[in-house]
């Protein structure tokens, strides 16, 4: 008898699996709009510049293949840390090095685990993949409301009541920027009130930050993180280089615990070493190489935050421009020009996403996340004429 003969095949994996379809499909018009990787006006892979011309000097310098501790690298860790809270940061904030942001998250819900956490609170909607890597960690997943399908928009008051219903010692993920999939983040404001909320209730904060510097800017993007910061609360934050360097294979990651004072940091840095050595001992270098050069090179920053605002400014004008499409065609969707970061969330309908994909070859999320890099001046007439063929957007206030 066969050990694995009572395993029964799962399905494929959501986005992967869309990926897959896409590249199997032998059609020549068709459109990926699915995975969160950014693509050229062409609709090609982009490499930012000053990445290529980094690796070129870190293989003419490199002189060894070594491990790194199972932490990582140093000088990564401390300037991703500077990138995310600022200059001259408390000592009582731990950083590791990880294998990509999902790595980042499983390390810091393994950690929530041991420290006594049971359950942790997701954004409905969020990233497909955040439910999946928690329940590894041992937590149980919940969900608090985030968007309403039915206006299209930020359901503050319902988050703010759920903050305050939730249980004490619960942990809620938040999205520090650029919430995937709906695009819409609290204001700066709100973000106080949640800090306030969360505190007065022994809420335990957990950021994704994924997309820094492709809402507003690299700075700007980080003000949410900043103010719990100077709030004096205890959190953790998943980073990931994956898509603001560019680095999607590199598995470029770090997680981060703010804790009440050093001893705690170094306590808690002894547990997520223990973690991470269990898991995959240690992490890869030629990703945090390759971050670390660019941001301890000023010139080499500036180069590099150019590129990226280059990048954020060419979505935003694909998201007006598909706006202003799909308006062209009566379909009406101004509330996409509210979203921020690299995807909108579109209002399609299943049955809708399944048509674009069987009869234009128009790949999304079933649930009309789109990514708005994968739009182009080649492919945007093309996707409009389709939603309207499809039945144009189906929700929001005054949509068809």
């Amino acid at each position: 008898m066969s050990y694995f003969g009572h395993l029964e095949e799962l399905p494929a994996d959501p986005i992967f699996g869309l990926i897959q379809q896409y590249l199997a499909d032998p059609r020549e018009k068709k459109v990926n709009l699915s995975a969160g990787v950014y693509r050229s006006e062409e609709g090609k892979p982009w490499i930012f510049p000053v990445v290529k011309e980094v690796e070129k000097e870190i293989l003419e310098g490199e002189t060894s293949k070594d491990y790194l501790s199972i932490d990582g690298s140093k000088p990564y860790i401390d300037l991703t840390k500077e990138l995310v809270f600022g200059e001259g940061v408390s000592p009582s904030i731990y950083g590791a090095e990880t294998v990509g942001g999902t790595a980042a998250l499983h390390v810091g819900g393994a950690l929530l685990r041991k420290a006594g956490a049971k359950r942790i609170y997701l954004s409905n909607p969020t990233w497909g993949n955040h439910a999946t890597i928690f329940a590894a960690a041992g937590l149980e997943v919940k969900t608090y409301p985030y968007f309403s399908r039915e206006t299209s928009s930020f359901l503050r008051e319902e988050f703010f009541a759920a903050l305050h219903e939730m249980e004490e010692g619960s942990v809620v993920l938040l999205q520090g920027c650029c919430h995937n999939p709906t695009g819409f983040d609290p204001s700066f404001d709100e973000w106080e009130e949640i800090a306030g909320i969360m505190r007065k209730r022994s809420l335990f904060p957990f950021f994704d930050f994924a997309y820094q510097g492709f809402g507003v800017g690299v700075n700007e993007d980080a003000a949410s993180i900043r103010r719990f910061l100077e709030k004096d609360l205890s959190f953790l934050v998943a980073v990931s280089h994956s898509k603001n360097f560019g680095l999607y294979a590199e598995r470029a990651g770090a997680v981060y615990a703010v804790s009440s004072s050093p001893d705690e940091a170094k306590a808690v840095g002894s547990q997520i070493r223990r973690i991470i050595r269990g898991i995959y001992s240690n992490p890869p270098c030629h990703g945090a190489r390759i971050v670390e050069h660019i941001l301890g090179n000023p010139e080499r920053r500036r180069e590099w935050e150019a590129q990226l605002q280059g990048i954020r400014e060419r979505i935003r004008q694909m998201r007006q421009g598909f706006v202003e499409a799909l308006s062209a065609r009566s379909i009406s969707c101004e509330f996409l020009n509210q979203q921020l970061g690299m995807f909108s969330y579109t209002g399609l309908q299943k049955n809708q996403v399944e048509r674009l994909r069987e009869e234009f070859g128009i790949y999304l999320l079933g649930d009309g996340r789109i990514n708005v890099a994968g739009l182009n001046d080649q492919n945007l007439e093309y996707v409009a004429n389709a939603i309207q063929e499809t039945g144009g957007i189906l929700y929001a206030a005054g949509s068809l």
